[in-house]
């Protein structure tokens, strides 16, 4: 089994990696490292960031994943700074944002990158969903999980769907190819995987 190194701190961006990658017989370690995040509009400006900072500390090949989302009746917002609004925003501030707004979708733009010191690879892809009407599910960590159905997540919040852990997760990656199924496609092709 081929193994990569993914630097995160988050739990459920590492129960998505493992999900996908051990699908293809990738295994992915977590390595905790202290990276300073740069701010900005730009997300491929700061996951390349990201990805160069955690190689200077590990000096191994690693991967590193990034969310942006979009709220299109707000402009845009909140955007890179997810988050932190996750530090200030209860799901009930949520929605209380979208009252009175009848076009209740967002879109996350997953980023993932991967970094050897030479090859930098950024990987991206968008995911269409709304903003559900009343908080489900618990996320403490993330308030906006309780109040987010992805699509092809049969109306569930992403909290809902963390719950439910091995069965949702497998059934979404089986149905719906996400920003590591473009990753291991690429490493499988430049022949990274052992």
């Amino acid at each position: 089994m081929s193994r990569i190194y993914f630097a995160t701190s988050n739990k459920e961006k590492l129960l998505i990696a493992k999900t996908v990658c051990n699908q293809s017989g990738i295994d992915v370690e977590q390595i905790l490292v202290d990276i300073n995040e740069i701010q900005g509009e730009d997300p491929r400006i700061i996951i390349e960031d990201k990805v160069k900072q955690a190689y200077k500390k590990v000096l191994k090949p690693i991967v590193v994943s990034d969310d942006s989302w979009d709220i299109p009746s707000l402009k845009g917002f909140p955007g890179p700074y997810m988050k932190s609004i996750n530090q200030w925003f209860e799901p009930q501030d949520f929605i209380r944002l979208m009252h009175g707004i009848k076009d209740r979708t967002i879109i996350l733009h997953q980023y993932l990158a991967y970094y050897d010191g030479q090859c930098l690879r950024i990987f991206s892809n968008r995911i269409h969903g709304e903003i559900v009407s009343e908080p489900r599910g618990m996320n403490n960590n993330s308030p906006n999980m309780s109040v987010i159905a992805l699509e092809q997540d049969n109306s569930l919040t992403l909290a809902e769907v963390f719950e439910r852990q091995d069965y949702e997760l497998k059934k979404r990656y089986l149905t719906r190819p996400d920003v590591w199924s473009k990753f291991i496609k690429w490493y499988q092709i430049v022949g990274l995987v052992k």
